[in-house]
């Protein structure tokens, strides 16, 4: 009984996977194992950023989020479109393209790293024997995009 209960999301995917006809098996089974990773770590994300400006909000003596949806829990999602339409400012003398490329060099292998973190039992999306190692060698890949950065400005304070 309890084995069934801890392995109920990886019963859930294979029962899923079956449905699918049996070319797309295999695509299935991917997005099936990668979609769950790229939304529950932002959701955690999302709620635990309503509680934190919710929290500040009572430290301050003033209102927290309580106008962008029901109790504010759409905070997050205003904050994501804000963050979205920005005016990307880009110096004069700037590499543009070392400047476009540094965040997304920061933000995948953030990404890239849940490949290894394992979820549950039986439930990780690669197995790598040198798991471990792969976890700190992408997550030491994040400075480089710190050094993009500061570089794309040809700034010498950068």
């Amino acid at each position: 009984m309890i084995e069934a209960i801890d392995q109920i999301f990886v019963t859930l995917k294979h029962w899923l996977v079956s449905l699918c006809p049996a070319e797309f098996q295999v695509l299935a089974s991917i997005i099936l194992s990668v979609a769950p990773i790229l939304m529950v770590f932002p959701g955690l994300f999302a709620l635990v950023t309503v509680i934190e400006r919710k929290g500040l909000g009572r430290i301050q003596n003033r209102y927290g989020p309580n106008r962008v949806g029901p109790f504010g829990f759409l905070q997050f999602a205003a904050d994501g479109i804000k963050a979205l339409i920005k005016e990307d400012i880009v110096p004069r003398r700037a590499d543009k393209i070392v400047h476009f490329l540094a965040p997304i060099a920061l933000v995948l292998p953030c990404v890239v790293v849940y490949a290894v973190l394992p979820i549950g039992r039986n439930m990780t999306l690669t197995e790598l024997d040198a798991g471990l190692l792969f976890f700190f060698a992408v997550g030491a890949s994040t400075e480089l995009a710190v050094f993009m950065a500061g570089w794309s400005s040809r700034n010498k304070y950068g």
